[in-house]
């Protein structure tokens, strides 16, 4: 049994806290999914066409990779392009990658300043993935306190990316269909 206990928007995200009424066992697991194994978007490809700036393109491809895409993906094919255009003088920040399809969680995040005459102009791709291959795809930092023997108390800090209660129902959905995958893989094995 799950209580919401409290649930509040902050400068990066939001804060859940949330108790579970189950065994241990089961309270790591959904922390476990909910770190690793919810699906986000993050900018994996990217195409530099100039970049005159004095950040190395793989600084700049990292930096970008780590920039928060809003959205829960639908389907492991789907990908949102970004582009990205600016001459210096100024600072690049987040808002200026554009998107027909998609949009970034933040606007105000940093990515690189621009001297006089300094240019950058890149294509990126977001693509749907999971915490478990790179961080960049984590949809939030969760842990919890044991309350009692069979409950604990939950506390989920999410990115942007998605809603913190809609990342614990893809977790409880993939746990969910991990225990139908097992059921069935132990029936086969029991005949």
């Amino acid at each position: 049994m799950i209580t919401i206990k409290e649930k509040k928007k902050t400068r990066i995200g939001e804060e859940f806290i949330f108790s579970l009424k189950a065994p241990i066992s089961f309270s790591n697991a959904i922390r476990r999914i909910m770190i690793s194994e919810v699906p986000t978007f993050a900018i994996e490809d990217v195409y530099i066409y100039e970049n005159s700036s004095s950040m190395d393109d793989e600084i700049l491809a990292h930096r970008l990779g780590l920039i928060p895409i809003k959205g829960k993906p639908l389907l492991d094919t789907e990908i949102i392009t970004f582009t990205l255009e600016k001459e210096g003088p100024c600072t690049v920040y987040s808002s200026d990658l554009k998107s027909e399809n998609g949009e970034v969680a933040f606007k105000n995040i940093p990515i690189v300043k621009l001297g006089k005459g300094q240019k950058i102009k890149i294509e990126c791709e977001a693509v749907p993935g999971i915490g478990k291959v790179h961080a960049k795809w984590q949809p939030c930092n969760a842990v919890y306190k044991q309350l009692s023997e069979d409950e604990v108390e939950f506390f989920v800090e999410t990115f942007g990316q998605i809603d913190a209660e809609q990342v614990l129902k893809e977790a409880v959905k993939i746990l969910r269909d991990k225990a139908d995958s097992f059921l069935q893989q132990l029936e086969t094995i029991e005949q």
